[in-house]
């Protein structure tokens, strides 16, 4: 019985050491091939942030809920989305501000045209964003809206 409970103890302590050369080795081969694969972020130290351009100034057009196009008939889809301008300069956003009923008639009238269709996948987001830009810029002039950042999107 003795040697029965000395076994099943070098077979505990066996176990225990086989998990932890696993353990290690699995940490020491993510230590030396994460970085090789791009697994860790390059920049913490000081200098990372100063890499990153500065964006321009924001304006947050606010939230908009809007029924989707369904061609000829009624739509019982909608979508709602948060709109952030990035724009090219203060004089820029300064102005948009004065006129934002006529910003946000506009986005409005480009989300309506949408379809489900339209703005599914990452192409869609594109081709909204350019819609959107096209005509925020009728009002600003071109170039004036530097990004489109959509900060919520729900579709259903």
């Amino acid at each position: 019985m003795a040697r029965n409970a000395l076994d099943m103890r070098n077979l505990i302590i066996l176990l225990a050491l086989v998990i932890l050369l696993a353990a290690g080795t699995a940490y020491a081969v993510y230590a030396y091939m994460g970085v090789s694969f791009g697994w860790r972020s390059g920049g913490t130290g000081p200098g990372a942030a100063a890499s990153l351009p500065q964006p321009g100034p924001m304006l947050d057009a606010g939230t908009f809920t809007v029924n989707l196009s369904a061609g000829n008939g009624p739509s019982a889809r909608y979508v709602r989305t948060g709109i952030v301008l990035e724009l090219a300069s203060l004089q820029v956003q300064a102005a948009l501000e004065q006129r934002m009923p006529q910003v946000r008639d506009r986005i409005i009238g480009v989300l309506r045209e949408q379809t489900m269709e339209s703005l599914h996948g990452s192409d869609g987001m594109t081709q909204l964003k350019d819609q959107l830009r096209a005509s925020i810029e009728e009002l600003t002039g071109p170039e004036m809206v530097v990004d489109i950042y959509l900060v919520d999107l729900v579709v259903q």
